[in-house]
């Protein structure tokens, strides 16, 4: 049971070099600070005092059309690195106009009950010492913040905050669940890693590509239904490349977006942090991409073939900038990708549901498939998708049945093939 114990700290403690964990005896006190410069303020009423002068007024004064008022959780299961973290890229967005004509005001608090939320859009969980002590925790009210997301407002969690409001962390425990769309894997790594931005993720952060950001245990997440991943794990550092690193989710009316990295402790990233808050106090809406081009399913099938050949069977899902694609709908993608590559069109493909296969079946002789004939089957595939909505069992071709998996299979070698030597094959072995 020690041992056991000791594992599962080592996976959700986010404790490292230059991490220190606030030890406040005054649970209940709220700190307002002004978000212009971090001054701090005494304010029985809970509001955010503006001092004269000071960047947000002058905002506010200029006809800002929005005040997003966040409460930072500051316990004594948070990092205080995390928590100032958070103070400061609110601090930098409102002194550099990240998110234009919007101003953030922010208080900390020691427990959070429905009192201390009122009147705030946006609850903030830093990182600390793991998501099961938040769960477990006297000073936090748990129906407390899932009434106050459900009512409309927004939550932001990172790292234990996370790992507390997905809806399971995979051997451990059940979360709040105010992401109801978001489960979690348990990640033991610190150090910097890449992400990889969606396409989603770069309409709400204004960025793209691989950029490196700051981890500490933080969860890697799969996600269904509305959930949206805004960006994936670049590399297998966390044991979990490709699974979702930061997320958005939605519970009742209100929104959550769920953080495995640090963006509060990346310098790197000022402007992460307010965007993401943003997003969450239900400002912005994003419009995840509803297609891929060739490219994007070429590169996502050569992953799919690597993962067959090294664990002999499909994954459940690929990662993609259109979000996670389940292997039904990517059968869809991966034959339209290849007839519309053998005719030269790059146009996007769009994303469709296709049920399972009702009885797979299927059995095949060791041989080529030739390119002739492997269009003729992806064309046959697309049709058949087209009249039932859902995958084929099975489809003939010259060297028997060719069973549901190892259609996916052919269609990704096919798609790999064509991801390094922009071309289509002459044939395929099977």
């Amino acid at each position: 049971m020690l041992v056991g114990l000791l594992f599962f700290l080592a996976l959700t403690l986010t404790l490292n070099t230059g991490i220190i964990f606030a030890a406040e005896n005054t649970t209940g006190n709220i700190s307002n600070t002004n978000s212009a410069y971090g001054s701090t303020s005494a304010d029985s009423n809970n509001n955010t005092s503006l001092a004269a002068g000071s960047q947000t007024e002058k905002q506010n004064a200029a006809g800002a059309a929005k005040t997003i008022k966040v409460i930072i959780y500051s316990g004594s299961e948070t990092s205080i690195n995390g928590v100032n973290g958070i103070k400061q890229a609110l601090n930098y967005a409102n002194a550099n106009n990240v998110v234009p004509n919007v101003v953030f005001t922010y208080a900390t608090s020691t427990s959070i009950t429905s009192t201390i939320l009122t009147g705030y859009d946006v609850l903030a969980m830093p990182g600390g010492s793991g998501g099961g002590y938040y769960l477990n925790s006297n000073s936090i009210s748990s129906s407390a913040i899932k009434n106050f997301v459900s009512s409309g407002k927004g939550y932001f969690g990172i790292c234990a905050g996370a790992y507390s409001a997905a809806a399971r962390t995979d051997n451990y425990y059940y979360g709040w669940g105010i992401a109801p769309n978001v489960n979690a894997k348990a990640v033991s790594y610190i150090g910097n890693i890449p992400i990889k931005i969606t396409n989603a993720g770069s309409q709400v952060l204004g960025d793209s590509g691989i950029v490196n950001i700051a981890h500490y245990n933080g969860a890697a997440m799969y996600i269904s239904g509305k959930a949206v991943t805004f960006a994936t794990y670049g590399d297998s550092k966390t044991g979990y490349k490709d699974y979702a690193a930061i997320v958005g989710d939605y519970y009742g009316k209100g929104r959550t977006v769920l953080s495995g990295p640090h963006p509060e402790l990346s310098s790197n990233l000022p402007t992460y942090v307010s965007k993401l808050i943003y997003w969450a106090a239900g400002v912005s809406e994003p419009t995840p991409n509803t297609s891929l081009t060739p490219n994007q399913v070429a590169d996502a099938a050569n992953r799919v073939k690597v993962f067959y050949e090294t664990n002999k069977r499909l994954p459940n899902y690929v990662t993609t900038p259109a979000g996670q694609i389940t292997m039904p709908n990517f059968l869809n993608l991966l034959v339209s990708a290849t007839t519309q590559v053998n005719s030269g069109s790059i146009a996007g493909i769009k994303v469709i549901n296709v049920n399972n296969p009702t009885r797979p079946s299927g059995s095949i002789k060791k041989g080529n498939i030739q390119k002739s004939e492997f269009l003729n089957i992806a064309n046959r595939i697309k049709s058949f998708i087209s009249t039932n909505s859902r995958a084929p069992n099975f489809v003939s071709t010259s060297l028997g049945n060719l069973s549901y998996n190892s259609a996916i299979y052919m269609f990704s070698k096919v798609m790999a093939f064509y991801s390094t030597n922009k071309r289509l094959p002459n044939f395929v072995s099977m």
